[in-house]
Order: structure tokens, then C-alpha cells, then sequence
């Protein structure tokens, strides 16, 4: 009363400083219930002085001492407005005065998610701060997390890009707090969602550069492999998945990690890195065996391509020999593969077959046409157990190619000599008689691929032997019109050999055995009723 209820006297300040002095005073004896009471009495009294008494040498003391009581109390407005306005009326206040103020309104800000204003509260309290202060780290880490925090309501409304630099912002502002890794994160994944690929995966690989150790690396070398193949740097994109692969103890993650490797090494045009990382592949996976088999189906294209004859041949072996192995493992993919590299691997025996000619002495040179007919004829015929339909039809044309391969020789074969006008007129009519047959199941096994056709069934198989059919038979099969639209699967088809050693033919001065060749589908699909589409 004394300090305020009368008019203006010199004894009012002290009186009001003395009032104060009295409510702190019991404030230390009060307890229980009664402690707000005398709490909230004792901040009313220090504000009424300074607000009465704002010249009073220890003005400034009362009023940061009420700023410290209201945070302390939770009244953060209150608070705020109290610290401010210390650090307004007392600009040339103790240094540890203006600090504990601005502190406070850190704090206070931070804790109203005012967080811009508690970023500005800190970076005062920073700059008021000795360098080899105690709590120095301690101020460092609150600026670091007001900064964070406007990061993260700037993302809960979507806009990234803010999120990005208030994230990034903590390096800047705050490099030594604990937080900095997790901002760099973060900011890294806001340009991913903005599909600012190339930001994304300089923030990325500071980070890792930087925090070596840090538990979320592995993450980041996932997210650069993810950010550069998004911005078409495969090879770059290849390398990360190596990485990603070198450093995973997930046997499921690093396998998966080196197919996409090698994927992105192809799409960079890569082959040589490509190869590399698929013998890696063959040699470190070999189940599940479906993509065993399509990885080494791969290599052995690679090969091919570099003219690796050996490599690409025996990579076509493993794969007919993991289907062959397969039991259950077996697919429907895997017995394409094998079917698709068994073809390759049979080819050259009908071009091993169709290189021998019929010569003088023709008793060896037939018996070894006759081996190596038998020898293509078992192999084709081994493909079609496949029942794959593009494999089968091939193996359906070879088998025609071979009769009539060995129908073409037999005309073409060499004369013996010293034959001459009827004897060599004779020989001639003999031969024609001998070949005909081989030419007759030609084309009864060139016709099954027609028949497969007229079911619409079509590919290059049955196109072929259509072409040799027209050649044969111009005046049925040359009207045929095709049509490039029609696709299907094959049916299996197996063929026995009709070549039979005890078939003498009566040829002078030689022995030709195997004549009526017959042609018998052993198994396949009844065809009767198939009507022609041409």
C-alpha cells in the first residue's frame, strides 16, 4: 500500500522493492496449496514494480526474475512478453541477465510451437554464449531442433521444398548437433518426394560421407541406388546396388540386389560390368533355380555376343542340365530355357549330318551319313519331350530338313566310275528310287507343321517348312496365305527312325540299306476334323 496506494513519495520504490523481498521471503516458508497462491503474488508484485518504478537500479533484476518465475510457472505467454520486454527497456542490462531473458523465450516459443521465434531466442542465447561455455552444446542442440521442427510442420503441409531447407538449414546453423544426421535425412527424402533426383543425391551422398557410421548408411546407399536409376544414371545406379549387395548380411536383399545391379548395367550399355556382376550372381546363387537358369541364360547371350563360343555353349549345358535336375523345382520358365538352349545346342548336328556328302567309297561315306542321321534324328527328337511349342516345331522341321537332307544326297552322291550310257542310266533310276521315299516323308513331317497351322498355330518353324512345301508342292502349298497374327503352343510330337539296317538296295557295286523310310508320330494330338484356313 505504502509503495502504491498514495501518492507519489520518495520512500514509494523501496517500499514496492521491500514488498517484493517480503513475498519472496515467504515464498521459501510456504508449502502445500498455498505455494501458487504466493508464487503468482510474488510475480504480480515484481511486474506492478517494474512497471511503476521502470528507473529503479534494480528494475531490470525484478522483471527477469518474474520472467523466470512465469516459465517456470508454465504461463508462457506471460512469460514471453516479460522476457521480450526486459530485452527491450534494459538493452545495456548484465550479460547473463539479457541471456537468461532470451532463454526464456526460447524456451517459451519452442514450447507454443512458435518455432521461427524460438530459432531467432536461441541464436541470441548463442551469440551471448562463450565459446567454452558448459552449456554451449546444450543451446546448439535446442537451435538445432526449433530449426528441425519448422521442418517438419512445413512437411505435415506438404510443401517439400520448405522442408528440404529448413532440414538442410541445420547443417548450416547448427553442424554439431546430435540431430544433423537425421535433418540430412530427412532433407534428402523431401527432394525424393519432389523427384528432385539429383539434389536428392548430393544431400545423400553428404550424408554418407560425412556420418560413415551412422546407423541409417546402409538406408542412404539404398535411397542413392533408388534416386539414381529415377535419374537415369544407371551405371551409377548399378554401383549403389553393389554396394547395397556388399553391405547387407540379408541373403534375400543382396541377391535381389545384384539382378538389380545387373539389370542397370544393362540399361547403361554397360556389358562388361553387366557380365561381371551376373557370373557374381551364377556363382553366389544358384537356387531358386528359375533364375539360375535366366541369369545364365544371359551370360550366355553376353557370350554369343563376343563371339565366346566355348562360354556360351557350356553356359547352354548348365542350363539344360539344371532343368534336367530340376525335379519339383521344375518350371514351366526353366523347361523353356532348357528347351531354348538344347535347340542350339542340336543344331549343329544336323549341320555336322548335312556337311557330309556321298562319295566314292560309297559304302563308308553312306554308313556314316546313316551314323550321323541317327545321331540328329535321336536329338531332334529328344527336343519335342520339352512340349514346348516353339522348340517342337523347330525340332519338327529339322526332322523334315534331315529326310530330305538325305533324300538330296543320295542324288547328289558320287557316281562310281567307269559307269557310263545304261549301266549309268540304270544307276541313276535306282538312285531316284531310293531317294524318293526320303523325300515322300519329308514332306509327310514338314506337313505336321502345316497341320498346326490350319489349328492357328503359327511361327517361323511352320513358315519355314511351308516354304519348303511350296517348293516341293507348288500347286497345294504355294496358294497358302499366311497370316503373321496367329500365335500358339505346338503340340509334342516324337518321331522314330525309319532308318533300318537290314533294307539292301540293289545298286551295283554298292550296298545302300534304309530305303522305305515311314513316317510315325508316335505321340500327339489326334488331328482329325482340322479344317484348312486357306
Amino acid at each position: 500500500r505504502t509503495a502504491y496506494d498514495y501518492p507519489t513519495h520518495e520512500q514509494a520504490a523501496e517500499a514496492g522493492y521491500a514488498a517484493i523481498y517480503a513475498h519472496r521471503q515467504h515464498l521459501e516458508t510456504a508449502d502445500g496449496a498455498e505455494v501458487p497462491g504466493v508464487k503468482l503474488a510474488t510475480v504480480d508484485s515484481s511486474l506492478r514494480f517494474a512497471e511503476t518504478f521502470p528507473d529503479h537500479e534494480n528494475a531490470d533484476t525484478v522483471l527477469g526474475a518474474a520472467t523466470e518465475d512465469l516459465y517456470a510457472m508454465q504461463d508462457y505467454e506471460r512469460a514471453i512478453h516479460a522476457g521480450r520486454w526486459l530485452l527491450e527497456s534494459y538493452p545495456g542490462a548484465e550479460l547473463p541477465l539479457r541471456r537468461n531473458a532470451w532463454m526464456v523465450v526460447a524456451h517459451a516459443s519452442f514450447d507454443t510451437n512458435s518455432y521461427p521465434d524460438a530459432e531467432a531466442g536461441y541464436g541470441e542465447v548463442l551469440a551471448l554464449t562463450e565459446p567454452d561455455a558448459e552449456d554451449r552444446q546444450e543451446v546448439v542442440e535446442n537451435l538445432a531442433a526449433a530449426i528441425y521442427k519448422q521442418g517438419e510442420q512445413a512437411r505435415l503441409l506438404e510443401d517439400y521444398a520448405a522442408a528440404a531447407d529448413h532440414f538442410l538449414r541445420v547443417k548450416t546453423q547448427a553442424p554439431t548437433a546430435e540431430i544433423r544426421p537425421a535433418a540430412e535425412y530427412d532433407a534428402a527424402a523431401a527432394l525424393i518426394t519432389l523427384e528432385r533426383w539429383l539434389d536428392a543425391a548430393e544431400v545423400l551422398e553428404a550424408f554418407r560421407s560425412t556420418f560413415p557410421e551412422h546407423e541409417l548408411r546402409a538406408e542412404a546407399t539404398m535411397q542413392l541406388a533408388v534416386v539414381y536409376e529415377n535419374a537415369g544414371e544407371f551405371a551409377r545406379s548399378a554401383s549403389e546396388y553393389e554396394l547395397v549387395a556388399a553391405e547387407s548380411e540379408d541373403p534375400a536383399l543382396r541377391q535381389e540386389a545384384i539382378l538389380v545391379a545387373g539389370d542397370l548395367y544393362e540399361q547403361a550399355t554397360n556389358e562388361d560390368e553387366a557380365l561381371r556382376i551376373y557370373e557374381q550372381y551364377i556363382d553366389e546363387f544358384p537356387e531358386p533355380l528359375e533364375m539360375a537358369a535366366e541369369i545364365r541364360f544371359k551370360v550366355a547371350e553376353i557370350y554369343q555376343s563376343r563371339d565366346r563360343d566355348a562360354d556360351y555353349l557350356a553356359q547352354l549345358n548348365a542350363i539344360v542340365e539344371l532343368d534336367a535336375g530340376a525335379g519339383a523345382a521344375r518350371t514351366d520358365r526353366t523347361r523353356f530355357l532348357a528347351a531354348t538352349s538344347a535347340l542350339t545346342l542340336t543344331k549343329p548336328l544336323y549341320e555336322d549330318f548335312q556337311g557330309l556328302a556321298l562319295t566314292q567309297p560309297f559304302e563308308d561315306s553312306l554308313a556314316e551319313k546313316k551314323r550321323r542321321m541317327d545321331v540328329a534324328l535321336t536329338a531332334f527328337e529328344a527336343l519335342v519331350t520339352y512340349e514346348v511349342g516353339e522348340v517342337t516345331a523347330a525340332a519338327t522341321f529339322y526332322l523334315a530338313e534331315i529326310y530330305g537332307e538325305f533324300s538330296d544326297a543320295l542324288v547328289e552322291s558320287e557316281r562310281p566310275a567307269g559307269l557310263s550310257g545304261a549301266d549309268l542310266a540304270a544307276y541313276e533310276m535306282v538312285i531316284e528310287e531310293e531317294a524318293f521315299p526320303f523325300e515322300e516323308q519329308s514332306i509327310a513331317v514338314h506337313q505336321e507343321n502345316i497341320e498346326l497351322m490350319r489349328r492357328g498355330i503359327l511361327n517361323e518353324w511352320v513358315e519355314q517348312s511351308l516354304e519348303v512345301l511350296a517348293e516341293l508342292m507348288p500347286g497345294r502349298y504355294a496358294k497358302y496365305e499366311i497370316s503373321s497374327g496367329l500365335v500358339g503352343t505346338i503340340d509334342q510330337y516324337a518321331y522314330r527312325s525309319p532308318l533300318t539296317p537290314d533294307t539292301p538296295a540293289e545298286l551295283e557295286g554298292s550296298e545302300l540299306s534304309s530305303t522305305e523310310p515311314e513316317a510315325k508320330p508316335v505321340t500327339g494330338r489326334d488331328l482329325a476334323g482340322v479344317t484348312d484356313v486357306h
